[in-house]
Order: structure tokens, then C-alpha cells, then sequence
């Protein structure tokens, strides 16, 4: 199994990525929809109830497969995409990629006003095109709360970023039960005009 990988896309929708290993070329979809939900469960706190419908799928590395699930929370119905990753014959990963639901507010203004910001932290306000590092911090505790089960300490610096795919932001994370601090990375990924994700790894977390 591959670490767990975490992916926030701007609208602070959880994606996450899962090691997989079936030793059959062809899934079925229900096989699809158990992998998703055991990828998912960890972060939702419970078992969301998956459906990649009843067709046999051949996993190849960038396929998509559009699934549904019901939120165990709300009990609404996401759309969600799952993407094969790392296929190499019987071996295969999938990232799975949950949408919000229709009308539900993006969380995409960095925190304003900026006087304030700067007052507190030292950090230069973000120009156009720029994230920045508080709003990056932000985005990594909302990814990481649901694994760790609390809301972490991130720290990612006060310089502004442009996101461009594959760009990494090197943070530091602050254990919320332990108070160990840990080297974070956050990967800039998906980024499409003023979308995006990304993808937050703690190497070292025990």
C-alpha cells in the first residue's frame, strides 16, 4: 500500500488516493465502488455508500469511471470520478475525486481584509494570479483534519505562490495530539485558469 495522499481542489472538497492490488485484469464495478468507499471511509468518519454501476471494467492507467455516492453525513447524492493510477497489469492504483453538490458555496477568496493579514503574520497581500502561503496553510489543515481526527497546525511560510502544476510548497506540520512537528508538501495539481487543487503529503507521519 502507498501512503495516503490527500487532494483539495479549491472548493475544499476532499480528494484522496488509494493503493490498490486486484490480481484480475478485469473489476467489476461493484469491486470499483468497494475500493472507492474504502479509500473515502477514512476520510469521512464513516462508510459512504458508493455505485459504479454493474459493468466489468479493464483498468488502464488514466481512465476515468463517473460513480455516484451518498454523502453518510447528509445522505446527498455526489457525483464522483474515479481515475486508474499506476496500472501495471494486475497491480493498479485509483484516485478518487468527489464533487460538491450542486450549489454549494466555493470556499475560493483568500482571507481578507488583507491589512489584517499582514499584521498578524508579516506576510505580503497576495497580487493577481498569487496565493497565499496562509490561504495554502488553510487549505492543507482542511485536508489533513479528517485523517488526523483534529485540526493540525500548518505553516507554509508568508511567500506568496503562483499556482502552476507540480509547483511544491515545503510546509511543516504541528501534531495536534502529540505536538510533534512534521515536513509537509503541498503539490500545486489541476490547475485550470483560477482552479485549483492540491496535494498534501506528511512523509514522515508515523
Amino acid at each position: 500500500m502507498r501512503p495516503l495522499r490527500l487532494v483539495l481542489p479549491l472548493t475544499l472538497t476532499v480528494l484522496a488516493a488509494s493503493a490498490c492490488s486486484l490480481f484480475s485484469q478485469t473489476i467489476s464495478g461493484e469491486d470499483l465502488s468497494e475500493a472507492a468507499a474504502d479509500t473515502l471511509e477514512p476520510q469521512l468518519g464513516e462508510r459512504p455508500e458508493v455505485d459504479c454501476g454493474d459493468d466489468d471494467i479493464t483498468p488502464a492507467e488514466g481512465d476515468e469511471v463517473d460513480c455516484t455516492m451518498i454523502d453518510p453525513a447528509t445522505d446527498l447524492e455526489l457525483d464522483m470520478v474515479v481515475t486508474f493510477t499506476g496500472v501495471d497489469g494486475d497491480q493498479w492504483d485509483i484516485e478518487v475525486e468527489v464533487f460538491p453538490a450542486e450549489g454549494a458555496d466555493d470556499q475560493t477568496q483568500a482571507e481578507e481584509p488583507a491589512e489584517v493579514e499582514s499584521e498578524d503574520t508579516g506576510a505580503t497581500p497576495p497580487r493577481d494570479g498569487e496565493i497565499a502561503a496562509a490561504d495554502i496553510a488553510e487549505a492543507a489543515e482542511d485536508a489533513l483534519e479528517p485523517q488526523l481526527g483534529a485540526r493540525p497546525e500548518v505553516d507554509c511560510g508568508e511567500v506568496n505562490y503562483v499556482p502552476e502544476d507540480g509547483r511544491i510548497v515545503y510546509c511543516t506540520m504541528i501534531d495536534p495530539d502529540s505536538g510533534e512537528e512534521y515536513s509537509a508538501t503541498v503539490t500545486f495539481t489541476g490547475v485550470e485558469g483560477d482552479q485549483w487543487q492540491v496535494l498534501v503529503e506528511v512523509p514522515d507521519y508515523p
